[in-house]
């Protein structure tokens, strides 16, 4: 009787409440790393093309998109010379390294050396094509206008570029030049 006894309150002490079934549901979509204040060089044949820094990296397992970065990225685009061509800056992106393109969004703005500034809330950046584009409302500004549009393409140095359904033009030089 007492081996019974024993045996229905080992059995019914076991039990999963709702809260941490959760728990553990949580934990499984948790990021398998995460790393701090990091640094990715992209080369090719040795010639350093991209680096990106990311206060915060987290890998995922079985979960798109694999790879996160947040909490503020720069992405460096450089030359065959290995100068900087431009910049790329957001709170937040996210790599989809099967189709090898990046989502960049919140905050997203990239400026060449020559001092051209594109501003939007999502960009994107295809790898494989070496191009960057958005469908969204961008802003860019040179040193003598600025253009608003709705969708944009450029190589990464962000020399050759096309604005979509151009909304507006602003000149930001003055009639006496």
């Amino acid at each position: 009787m007492r081996s019974i006894l024993c045996f229905f309150i080992f059995f019914c002490s076991c039990s999963n409440t709702p809260e941490s079934i959760k728990d553990f549901i949580t934990l499984e979509k948790s990021a398998v790393e995460t790393i701090t204040e990091a640094e990715i060089l992209h080369t090719e044949n040795g010639i350093l093309k991209v680096k990106i820094n990311s206060n915060i990296i987290e890998r995922f397992h079985d979960k798109e998109p694999q790879i996160v970065l947040t909490n503020g990225i720069e992405i460096f685009f450089y030359s065959e010379k290995a100068e900087i061509k431009s910049t790329l800056t957001a709170d937040r992106a996210e790599l989809d390294k099967k189709n090898k393109i990046m989502t960049a969004s919140k905050n997203v703005v990239l400026t060449s050396v020559d001092n051209k500034k594109l501003e939007t809330s999502v960009l994107f950046w295809d790898e494989k094509r070496n191009k960057i584009y958005t469908n969204s409302q961008v802003f860019v500004t040179t040193n003598k206008e600025q253009i608003i549009g709705d969708g944009f393409t450029s190589n990464t140095d962000f020399t050759n570029y096309s604005i979509s359904n151009i909304t507006g033009v602003i000149n930001l030089q003055s009639d006496t030049e």
